[in-house]
């Protein structure tokens, strides 16, 4: 048992160990003035002993504290007890990006998503003069509720020396979870720029590196620089390039390829220069994939991606024909695409209904026929206003979209089947008289009926609840 366990670092009662990294042990504890759960960090003695390492250590701390950002960790002390240093930060109930990923890609929803807290998180270090040096999946938690926190900002500046042969010739180790060693090189090898390979000043572009390498094993389940040792792996950072990502995840979209390729560049005046900017484009990859509009490679294609990292060439996607371009975009005719013309054909098809009710009412004579008129009018009204309301929130957001069409689906289904009733009440009215229009009315009105009965309900599990929506 870790003789750590039970004892009192000032008012935090340690309680369990959750890991173990190179510059010290983590627990959970327990603050027992505020009570709540919190993590202890407990730096290795010999981390601190300089009293300059020590005061930059604590600034920077310091500034990480003060960023006050829903994706990066919560510093709430730093302070010593005894001859222990240690850090209170907050304890996030989940599991790191390292163990998410396990020898798996993430789905396309997921990395998204995540990234984008990343590159938010960082965005807002990098903007208050904080470079991470450290990314790693084994440093970004995933909490209960899919939320991101970004850990350990401004320890890896006390790890801060030129890069030595004895350390770099060393066998990597075989934890499952990369650790920052102590006393080489700033951050943790697989995940390093070439400049920091280098030792060489590091600015906010490294981190965009490091970035890159997260990002390329979110969607491949691998590392883009992997080697038997430390030297081999720095040298496949300093001279080549990582395999294409979409020769490992073939249904990958050819942007996000481009942007993980993009910030893996040697030359950090090639990458992309400030965060921000991959954030936005990871965002409007995002909203494309949930309207439908993301363009995929084609599935059946033999030829492998371009090797190019400066500038990365990728095979296109066979363009469909221009009437269907024009119809369902350049994605081809997926099933959210064809939920959209599904309600726009619904909200047609009522309108025609209520045009003839009202040439209906006017070339016949009584009070049912009047009747008859207002009835369509009014499920015809309801029935469209409905479908037009799905189709906004469909431009919304996903989990909008589904709260909505559970709402409005049995109240779409009962209106569409009054609209259809009353369609063939009509056109029984007029068939004596009018036997072309009465067959026009009966076909409209069975085809009202029929989609809201079955057709409606089956684009709503293929285009809405079917969690494979964002990759189709």
């Amino acid at each position: 048992m870790d003789p750590m366990i039970g004892q009192a670092l000032g008012h935090y009662r340690i309680e369990a160990k959750l890991g173990e990294g190179g510059m010290g042990v983590v627990y959970r504890a327990f603050d027992t003035h505020l009570d709540r759960p919190v993590a202890i960090k407990i730096l290795r003695a010999d981390a601190t002993t300089s009293p300059e390492r020590q005061r930059r250590f604590v600034q920077e701390a310091k500034a990480a504290s003060a960023l006050n950002h829903p994706n990066i960790i919560h510093i709430y002390d730093i302070s010593s007890s005894g001859d222990t240093d240690f850090i209170a930060m907050e304890f996030v109930a989940g599991k790191t990006l390292h163990q998410l990923i396990g020898k798996n890609d993430l789905p396309l929803r997921d990395t998204l998503k995540y990234s984008i807290q990343i590159a938010d998180a960082l965005a807002r270090a990098h903007s208050a003069g904080i470079v991470h040096r450290d990314l790693k999946p084994a440093n970004i938690i995933i909490d209960e509720d899919g939320r991101v926190k970004l850990l350990d900002f401004g320890l890896a500046k006390l790890t801060e020396k030129t890069v030595d042969s004895e350390a770099a010739t060393a066998t990597m180790t075989a934890e499952d979870a990369p650790l920052t060693e102590e006393g080489s090189i700033v951050g943790t090898v697989d995940y390093m720029s070439p400049e920091q390979a280098e030792g060489r000043k590091v600015d906010a572009r490294s981190d965009i590196f490091s970035f890159g390498s997260v990002l390329y094993e979110m969607v491949t389940g691998r590392r883009p620089f992997e080697g038997a040792t430390k030297m081999s792996t720095i040298l496949a950072i300093l001279q080549k390039e990582p395999p294409p990502p979409r020769g490992l995840a073939p249904n990958l979209p050819a942007e996000l390829e481009k942007i993980i390729l993009r910030c893996l560049r040697k030359d950090r005046d090639r990458r992309p220069q400030h965060i921000d900017d991959i954030k936005l484009a990871l965002e409007e990859l995002r909203d494309d994939s949930a309207s439908g509009k993301r363009s995929l490679a084609s599935k059946g294609s033999d030829q492998a991606p371009a090797r190019d990292s400066d500038s990365v060439k990728t095979a296109k996607p066979e363009e469909p024909p221009s009437l269907v371009r024009k119809l369902f975009g350049s994605a081809g005719p997926t099933p959210y695409r064809l939920w959209e013309i599904l309600h726009i054909k619904i909200c047609l098809r009522c309108v025609l209904l209520v045009y003839l009710a009202w040439w209906f009412k006017n070339v016949t004579s009584g009070t049912w026929s009047l009747a008859l008129f207002f009835a369509i009018l009014f499920c015809g009204t309801i029935q469209s206003i409905m479908a037009a309301v799905l189709l906004f929130a469909g431009n919304m957001d996903r989990e909008f979209l589904r709260s909505e069409a559970r709402k409005f689906a049995p109240w779409l289904r009962a209106f569409g089947l009054a609209n259809g009733a009353l369609a063939i009440s009509m056109a029984v009215w007029v068939a004596e008289g009018h036997t072309i229009l009465a067959a026009l009315i009966a076909f409209l009105g069975i085809a009202i009926g029929v989609t809201a009965l079955t057709l409606k309900p089956a684009m709503d599990r293929a285009a809405i609840y079917d969690s494979n929506r964002d990759t189709q």
